[in-house]
């Protein structure tokens, strides 16, 4: 909807058709009625047409700086954000990597059980096959001895 707002510049009535609120255009006209009245009050020789035109100079200077601003903004969001997907993607990988190594680690870690039982086993058959030996050897008559007996009468 299309308001009509009565505005007052400079000391001259404007009426301006604008889908703005009126608060707003109110608000821009009080800025602008301000800015003009501060240069014609500080620059005697200067015409509401001339203060006119250095209010709009300067509120383009503004504008463009602010849009050149936002636009920096908006490159550093776009590199922030690309720099936060890269930092994802390398996240993702660490953890797949990670995952990997976790199963690589429990698969050696499995592995260095068997082995370790592996070796208690071999260990226990030694230990019973010299445990054998010492009883064989113990159970049977001394027969070296009674041997070097022999040989020694021989001589």
């Amino acid at each position: 909807m299309v308001n009509k707002v009565r505005v007052n510049i400079a000391g001259t009535p404007y009426a301006i058709a604008t889908t703005d609120s009126e608060k707003y255009i109110l608000g821009l006209a009080k800025k602008l009625d301000e800015d003009i009245t501060k240069l014609l009050d500080t620059n005697d020789n200067l015409s509401v047409t001339k203060a006119a035109v250095f209010c709009a100079m300067d509120y383009l200077d503004e504008y463009r700086k602010s849009t050149g601003s936002a636009e920096n903004m908006r490159s550093q969001i776009q590199d922030y954000i690309a720099d936060a997907a890269r930092a994802k993607l390398a996240e993702d990988k660490a953890l797949a990597e990670n995952a990997v190594l976790r199963r690589e680690a429990a698969a050696l870690r499995e592995q260095l059980a068997k082995e370790r039982q592996r070796e208690t086993r071999r260990e226990e058959r030694a230990a019973r096959a010299a445990a054998e030996t010492a009883q064989e050897q113990s159970a049977a008559p001394e027969t070296p001895a009674a041997d070097s007996a022999q040989a020694d009468e021989t001589n």
